[in-house]
Parts: structure tokens; sequence; C-alpha cells
């Protein structure tokens, strides 16, 4: 009898007389018609033991069998191995299984039971039919969101409506709590960023105007523009970027520790325990930050007006007086209230949506501010041409 033989690592042995069960043999029969295997056939000897059996089975005849008696070790691996041998099409070909041990059989007969595809191969699509795909899934996304950000506007108009019909259900600990984090504690980056970028607005304007001889209206675009614009607005995404992604995070945390089911269970609403507090908080805080900002603002302004313009600060606040009316400010200030109810939808609502893992409280907060200042923006543009069509 000749046989082809090989260890565990692959390479040819000479024939041992000693049956050893941590070694894979393979053996031919003189008329190659029966391969018997020795030894493991699991995952860790699967190539080893495909690239033997395909080898033994190139020399045989057709109709080969497979004495497996001599396996010592047989796993979901070794058992797929051998039924992918009598599979047709393949190398190994019209083969039979003999002398299987119970435990083997009745894992082989498991794995002959499982249904193998060969995927098909992957035809990549062209970059037009990739972009269409994008720009669809893109489309339903946004027609999703703004459904799913109705409803939520919906639940809170009911649940304010509820609470000025019921006063006595306002959380007033709870409010002056988010309103000393929202307000007070943002009180130093909204004066720095105001301050600042009306310092710019100034000195870019008076570069412009200057050589038309007209540097003196670089106050009246401070004013306008801060009061208008500026001071709202910088207001407005600095608090979404800073309360709006914290309302998220903190909503979306007590989610996962299953804080908002625990509030369930013990017969309280989380939407009014967790979700009113917050926008009854900035529909106040942030009205009282953007006046803050347009008097940073102003001060920039006059820094700016002072040093370069050489007019006194009694001049300067005349010029403001008469370049800025009370429309201008009420313009700013009525944007306010909107904003800030746009800030707090968003952010817990997104909260609200975080399941799974903690990854889902990064992307989240993540939507939560790109979507807190897309809408912001787009709420700004609206009143702008609104403002304009009355003559404001």
């Amino acid at each position: 009898m000749s046989f082809l033989e090989c260890d565990a690592v692959g390479q040819r042995t000479p024939q041992i007389s000693i049956m050893d069960d941590k070694l894979l043999r393979i053996e031919q029969d003189e008329h190659n018609k029966r391969i018997r295997v020795y030894g493991p056939v699991d995952i860790q000897h699967f190539g080893q033991a495909k690239k033997e059996l395909e080898k033994a089975h190139s020399v045989s005849s057709e109709d080969v069998a497979i004495d497996i008696s001599g396996i010592s070790r047989l796993d979901t691996a070794g058992a797929l191995l051998l039924q992918g041998a009598l599979k047709p099409g393949r190398a190994l070909r019209r083969l039979e299984l003999i002398d299987a041990r119970p435990e083997h059989k009745a894992l082989l007969d498991l794995v002959g039971r499982i249904k193998i595809t060969t995927p098909t191969g992957y035809q990549k699509m062209s970059s037009f039919v990739q972009v269409v795909i994008r720009l669809g899934k893109a489309t339903t996304q946004l027609w999703y969101a703004t459904i799913e950000f109705i409803i939520f506007m919906g639940r809170a108009c009911v649940a304010l409506r509820k609470i000025i019909t019921h006063p006595a259900r306002v959380r007033i600990a709870s409010i002056t709590h988010f309103m000393e984090t929202i307000g007070i504690d943002a009180l130093p980056i909204i004066a720095l960023v105001s301050f600042v970028i009306s310092i710019v607005i100034a000195y870019q304007g008076q570069v412009q105007l200057k050589p038309f001889g007209a540097e003196q209206y670089t106050v009246n675009l401070i004013a306008i523009s801060i009061l208008r614009e500026m001071g709202v607005l910088l207001t407005a995404i600095m608090i979404a970027g800073r309360s709006g992604s914290a309302f998220t995070a903190e909503i979306g945390t007590m989610k996962l520790r299953e804080e908002v089911d625990a509030l369930r269970t013990l017969g309280f609403d989380p939407f009014e325990l967790l979700v009113l507090p917050r926008i009854i908080a900035l529909l106040i805080a942030l009205p009282l930050l953007t006046f803050f900002a347009d008097f940073m603002g102003l001060l920039g302004g006059a820094l700016i007006s002072v040093s370069l313009l050489d007019i006194s600060l009694l001049q300067y606040v005349e010029q403001v007086r008469q370049a800025a009316t009370w429309k201008d400010f009420f313009v700013g200030m009525i944007k306010s209230p909107v904003f800030a109810f746009i800030i707090a939808l968003v952010g817990c609502m997104h909260g609200l949506k975080v399941s799974g893992s903690s990854e889902s409280v990064g992307k989240e907060t993540t939507a939560s501010v790109v979507q807190s200042i897309f809408l912001v923006l787009m709420s700004d543009g609206l009143f702008s041409i609104y403002f304009q069509k009355i003559g404001i």
C-alpha cells in the first residue's frame, strides 16, 4: 500500500507505525480508490487537509471512498470540508464518506443540511448611479427627519399648553438649574465672541468705507448688523453647540442607563421631566443672552470707533441712537425665542433617539448640533425675508 503522509505543519514525513492523534495523515491504497484520513480535521488543519485531499484525489479514479474512521478530532470547518468533497463541480467529486464515528456522523449530517451558496461577483455601479442612490437616500432621510421634528414639536406645544393651564406642574428647581448652566455659565464665551466679532466688523467696515470718504458710517454698520443679525445669530449658534449638544448627551446617557424607562415605570412622564424644563429655561435664557451679546457687540464697536475714527464715546452713542431704532433692536429680540425653541427641541429629540451603545450618543450629539445650526440659519433667512416684505 502506498500513501501520502504529512505532519501538522504540512511537511512530508516518513510513515510511522504508532498512531498520533495530533498529526494529520492521509493514506491512499494501491488501487487509488480509497483514501484514509487519520488525526485531526479541524480549523487548525483546514488548509493542509484541503490541499492533501485534493492532491490525493488528483491521482485517483472518479469513484473514491474516504475512510474517516481514523479522524481523532472533527469540528464544523472540517465537516464542511468533507461534505464539500461530495459536491459535484469541486476538485473532489463523486466521493463517499465511510466508517464515520457516531458523533462525527451526527455532525456531518447536520452540516450536510446547510445550504451553502457561492457569492456572486460584485458588480461596481457607475458613478452616476451612485450619485443618484446617495441623493435618494439623503432626500428620504431629510423627509423622515422633517416629519419627526414636526411630531416632536407638536408634542412640545401640547406639553407647554398643559403647563400653562396647570402652573402647579412647573418644576421651578429644574428650570432655574438649567437657566444657570445655559445662561450664567455661558456669559464669558458669549461676551468674548460678540466683542471680537464686532471689532472685526468695525475694522473691516472702516477699511472698506474709507476710500469713499464714508468711514463715519462704520458706526451705522456696527449698530445695524449687531442689533438685527449678528448678536442673536452668534448667540444662537454658540448655544446650539454648547447647550444643545449638552441636552442630547445628558438625555442620551440617561436613555442608555435605562433611567428614562425607570421614570416611566414609576409613573412619571419623561417628556415633562426631561424636555419641558430645558425648553422653558432656554426660552428665558436665550433672549437675555442676546441682549448681553448686543451690549458687548456695541462695546467692541465703540472701542474701534474711538481708536480709529477719532470720535468720542458720547458721539459714538449718539450716532448709534440715530442709526439704529427700537425696531432694529426688537427684530433681533423677536428671533431669539424662536431660535431657543428650535435648539431645545432638536437637542432633546436627538437625546431621546439614543439607543444601543455610547457610539450612538456621539452620533446623535453631532446630528443635534448640525441640525440646530442649520435650522437656526434657515429660520434667520426666513425672518429676514419676512421683515423685508413688511418694511421693518
